[in-house]
């Protein structure tokens, strides 16, 4: 599937909107999402079928996930006060060598009055060092835009959580130190999930032997 699809009403700017993009018909394949302007809409969560997808931000306005589920993909999110009312966001997925969906849709953001410019994000670094011996401090580095309460967590591969740090944290750029003990870290590879008022984000970080 390829094309351009105009999206529904234009969502009003400070709304909670969603986007419909197409019916899947094909479990678990790989997809990204990329918007040509991550200042007009702030997409906080991706749906297939109702099924709410696990996706790893790889920047501001682009994303990637392993689908789970079949049915409408569906994107949700914020209308931001960007310095434009207009965003294409292209949607791809592949699996294995055959294309599951490549289209685009154009976002619209209404607003009574003129946006004043205003970009909603976080981001997320791995972790240094990583890997991080037992005992040693590893540290992963993140930043904020606007004060709000973060979560957290040291988890499996399978989503089982280990360990869980919910904070209140101004605006900026803050770093979270961990030392992961001999006893309930062994080695190999875990996640680390932040949970922030803008998204939620993933990385993966391993335990040296």
């Amino acid at each position: 599937m390829h094309g351009i699809i105009h999206a529904q009403s234009p969502i009003s700017v400070g709304e909670r909107g969603h986007i419909v993009i197409s019916d899947i018909t094909q479990d678990s394949a790989m997809y990204t999402v990329k918007l040509s302007n991550s200042s007009v809409f702030f997409i906080d969560s991706i749906s297939i079928g109702g099924n709410v997808q696990v996706f790893e931000r790889i920047t501001a306005d682009s994303m990637t996930w392993q689908g789970n589920g079949l049915g409408k993909l569906t994107l949700h999110g914020l209308a931001l006060a960007g310095s434009d009312s207009m965003t294409l966001s292209r949607i791809t997925g592949r699996l294995q060598d055959s294309i599951v969906i490549d289209t685009s849709i154009l976002i619209r953001i209404s607003s009574v009055n003129t946006p004043l410019p205003y970009v909603r994000f976080s981001v997320l670094s791995d972790n240094i060092p990583n890997p991080v011996m037992r005992g040693e401090v590893t540290t992963w580095s993140y930043a904020i835009d606007k004060p709000g309460k973060i979560s957290i967590a040291l988890i499996t591969l399978d989503g089982r959580i280990i360990e869980e740090f919910s904070m209140m944290q101004d605006r900026g750029i803050h770093a979270f130190e961990f030392i992961p003990n001999a006893y309930t870290y062994h080695p190999g590879v875990y996640g680390m999930r932040l949970i922030t008022e803008q998204g939620i984000f993933h990385r993966l970080w391993n335990v040296s032997p």
